[in-house]
C-alpha cells in the first residue's frame, strides 16, 4: 500500500491531536516535513522550467534552492507561489533537522504545531 503527500500531512496532524511527550512532538516535526516535501517535490516537478539549485547539494537542499529560485517570470502565478513555498519548506527542514539530529536541543509543542500547520499550507497551495 502506498501513501500520499497529504496523507503524511494528516497524519502528522493527528499524532499532534494526542501527542504528550518530547518524542512525539519530535515524531510531528519529521512527519510533517516529509509530507511537505513530497508535496513541494510534485509541484515543482510540474512546473514549466525548473528552478535554479544554485550551489546547493543533496536532494532536499537543492528542492529548497529550486522553490525559492524559480527560472518563471514574474508574472507567472507558480513563480510566487514556488518561492513561499520553499520558504515554508526552509522553516519545516529546520524543525525536522532539530526533530531528528538535535536531541539534546528542547523541542516542545508549539514547533510541532507550527510544523504541522505550515506542512497543511503546502498541501493546500499545492492541491
Amino acid at each position: 500500500m502506498s501513501s500520499t503527500a497529504q496523507e503524511l500531512v494528516e497524519d502528522a496532524a493527528a499524532m499532534l491531536r494526542t501527542a504528550a511527550s518530547e518524542p512525539q512532538y519530535r515524531a510531528v516535526c519529521s512527519r510533517a516535513y516529509f509530507g511537505a516535501w513530497h508535496a513541494a517535490h510534485n509541484f515543482h516537478r510540474k512546473l514549466s522550467t525548473p528552478g535554479s539549485v544554485r550551489g546547493a547539494s543533496g536532494r532536499h537542499e537543492q528542492l529548497i534552492q529550486q522553490l525559492c529560485n524559480p527560472m518563471l517570470q514574474v508574472a507567472d502565478s507558480n513563480y510566487a507561489l514556488s518561492r513561499a513555498i520553499g520558504r515554508d519548506l526552509i522553516k519545516l527542514r529546520e524543525a525536522r533537522v532539530t526533530a531528528d539530529y538535535h536531541l539534546a536541543e528542547d523541542l516542545d509543542h508549539s514547533l510541532a504545531m507550527k510544523s504541522a500547520n505550515l506542512a497543511t499550507q503546502i498541501i493546500r497551495k499545492t492541491t
